[in-house]
């Protein structure tokens, strides 16, 4: 069977613009939007609402929905079908944000596997598209606890999982615990997909081999490097890595398809957010992050960046990236 690829849904992060950036270096197998609150498909203007941009590379792509109302699933999925824009929905139970578990969203709702499982049921009812789920931990390493929450959703419907081994508290201070996706990989018939501490092609096989998970799913690293599944792919292929774009290539695109495809209102911060991730490719990363943010005017903040990273250079995949160590 095929190992799948799979860009992991981030708030404020994977959005149409950069998706588009990571399928200009190598496409995963299927791209996830940004969370998506089902109370805003439900009551706002789809035309009008920047999270549901698309754009012309990012698919498959499959919706990934927050929430906690079934009624509110079931109406915003509707609403989606009509869009056809989705390959697939994925159900968010497993975003450890402290506003997302205010709400009873996310990782919160895994107290509760009933609700979660008529959630699902909910969605099923109005889309014959496969329904996935994203999930952690929970609030502690409890196995049995783990694997009940996984039966009951499959048993409700849910197509494939993701497992982001870490408990809500931990956040990534801790090594993902990979020995918990092996654990629903041999007691789940639907297939499992891998996600944490994946920072090169050497560790998404490792994870591959020690868990027999059926796909690897990449956050972080995709930030680092847009370009991470072109490399996996080849290193599978026994192929050799192609060497790193240049350190100005990626902000450059990025910035033009962010001009492109979003919102003005949303262009600089959505920028920012992202570059801060990028620059962790660099020793002093974080010091050119201050630099460039002290700027106010926008051509200026790309200017000094281009000025920055032009004497850089990105090397081979290190085993983290240096503000990550």
């Amino acid at each position: 069977m095929k190992k799948l690829l799979l860009l992991a849904p981030m708030a404020g992060l994977t959005h149409a613009a950069f998706r588009e950036l990571v399928a200009s270096y190598g496409k995963p197998d299927f791209f996830f939007t940004e969370m998506l609150n089902v109370r805003a498909i439900v009551y706002q203007n789809p035309e009008k609402d920047p999270y549901l941009i698309t754009a012309e590379k990012d698919k498959p792509l499959i919706a990934q929905l927050a929430g906690k109302d079934p009624a509110l699933f079931r109406k915003a999925v509707k609403h989606l079908e009509k869009l056809n824009l989705f390959a697939g929905y994925d159900l968010n139970f497993g975003c450890a944000r402290g506003a997302i578990q205010r709400y009873g969203w996310g990782v919160s709702l895994m107290k509760e596997p009933s609700l979660c499982a008529e959630i699902v049921a909910a969605v099923k009812e109005v889309t014959t598209k496969p329904i996935s789920a994203k999930i952690r931990s929970g609030f502690e390493h409890n196995p049995d606890k783990l694997l009940h929450f996984a039966q009951t959703i499959v048993a409700a419907g849910i197509e494939f999982i993701t497992l982001h081994p870490r408990t809500a508290e931990e956040g990534f201070k801790r090594p993902a615990r990979w020995e918990e996706i092996k654990l629903l990989v041999e007691n789940l018939s639907i297939p499992i997909i891998g996600n944490g501490d994946i920072f090169s092609p050497e560790d998404a096989q490792k994870l591959l081999e020690t868990t027999g998970c059926q796909g690897v799913m990449i956050g972080r690293a995709a930030l680092l490097r847009p370009w991470i599944f072109r490399d996996i792919k080849k290193f599978f292929q026994n192929k050799e890595i192609i060497n790193p774009p240049s350190p100005t290539d990626a902000p450059s695109k990025h910035w033009s398809l962010i001009e492109k495809l979003l919102p003005k209102k949303l262009q600089e911060k959505r920028f920012e957010l992202w570059l801060f991730w990028y620059l962790q490719n660099f020793p002093f990363g974080l010091h050119y992050f201050r630099q460039v943010k002290k700027e106010k005017d926008l051509e200026k903040k790309l200017n000094l960046l281009k000025e920055l990273l032009t004497a850089e250079k990105i090397k081979p995949y290190p085993a983290k990236p240096y503000l990550l160590r």
